[in-house]
């Protein structure tokens, strides 16, 4: 056990192990070293009878709780239940089994740098050597805080803990810049390294020309596909919400060409079923056309930047991609957008003459009188 004094703030802090865990705790009150280590006896005191379970109150290790209780409640209510599934392993490995009256806002912060600084690992039986490891997103690692805090929030409502910690912990900064868009050079050698790939550049093409999302794409089933009013129910959308998105030409000459050979308007060709994924062969005519981190996601944000591009205002946006959230469609009107070039570029005959007015009134004022 120790205690130090922190340079920048010159407070007192007691750092000491307990039962293969490290606590570190801030003396706010302590003038002098000795305050400082008769204040760490008592926090250790405290942290003994809280491990042991000697203080009166309820506790429970973390894995147990989050298999107990928390996953029941999200396969219940949650439509994300596999994606939690997940994230909670990646908790568990962390916090190992800590009690959660043990797990407090400088552990959870210590999760989220160190998620933020590892890399995302190459997935797959035989990973591509190609591919290197991508660093994660500050998206990824919110939405792991996102779910930790629920828990606690449950863990708070079963009298388990006196206060959820992650509300201490500020979720990572995300700049809100749309993904890539591809140019129309790039989308002609996309398809064209797509050659012998038919299946995928299928999919592709209707994702550049509806915006749909890829489960969306691959969820999608023939009695979906209403020819005779021209649109593509979405009964299953990320919000919830079902909507319908209208076709184009290019969609419903698509879809007059496709088979139909099974129950989903782009079976996979080896089962016949749903789609599961199309990561390998699309990222390898990506690598051949030279696009550094594009992702199958970046053909939903070139076809709402084309829109955009194309003078569509930010309500129609939000209803065919499904945001709940007018602020996602504002992000796609940026300043490519012709119409706002040319609202900028009429006020330059006024700033003109205001100058020339301005600099007429500055001479004049300038000038020494007779």
């Amino acid at each position: 056990m120790a205690v130090w004094k922190r340079i920048d703030t010159g407070k007192w802090v007691c750092d000491f192990r307990h039962n293969g865990q490290r606590y570190v705790r801030t003396i706010k009150f302590a003038r002098t070293k000795k305050e400082a280590e008769q204040a760490e006896k008592v926090i250790m005191a405290d942290v003994f009878r809280q491990v042991h379970g000697l203080d009166g109150k309820k506790d429970m290790r973390f894995d147990d709780f989050v298999a107990d209780r928390y996953l029941p409640y999200a396969e219940a209510n949650k439509r994300s239940f596999h994606d939690d599934v997940l994230t909670c392993r990646v908790l568990i490995g962390f916090f190992g089994k800590r009690t959660l009256r043990s797990i407090r806002a400088d552990l959870v912060e210590e999760f989220k740098q160190r998620r933020l600084a590892t890399p995302v690992k190459v997935q797959g039986k035989n990973p591509d050597p190609e591919k290197s490891p991508r660093p994660r997103s500050p998206a990824t690692v919110n939405r792991e805080l996102s779910i930790l805090s629920k828990i606690f929030s449950l863990a708070f409502e079963a009298e388990l803990v006196d206060e959820n910690p992650c509300r201490r912990v500020k979720h990572l900064r995300i700049t809100n810049l749309c993904g890539y868009c591809l140019t129309d050079e790039e989308e002609t050698a996309l398809f064209k390294a797509l050659t012998g790939n038919e299946w995928i550049g299928q999919i592709v093409l209707f994702a550049l020309h509806t915006g749909m999302r890829r489960s969306e794409i691959f969820n999608l089933r023939w009695f979906d596909t209403d020819m005779t009013r021209e649109t593509v129910h979405v009964r299953q959308s990320k919000n919830g919400k079902a909507r319908a998105v209208p076709m184009n030409e290019t969609i419903k000459a698509l879809l007059q060409s496709l088979p139909k050979t099974s129950e989903y308007v782009f079976p996979s060709p080896k089962t016949g079923g749903r789609v599961v994924d199309v990561g390998r062969q699309f990222e390898r005519a990506v690598r051949e056309v030279g696009l550094s981190n594009f992702r199958f996601h970046d053909l939903r944000h070139t076809a709402a930047s084309r829109m955009a591009d194309r003078g569509v205002d930010p309500f129609t946006l939000a209803y065919i991609f499904g945001w709940s959230d007018i602020r996602m469609a504002m992000r796609y009107t940026h300043s490519t957008n012709a119409t706002m070039k040319e609202a900028v570029r009429s006020l330059d005959g006024l700033s003109a003459r205001l100058g020339n007015v301005l600099a007429t009134k500055t001479k004049t004022a300038g000038a020494v009188p007779p």
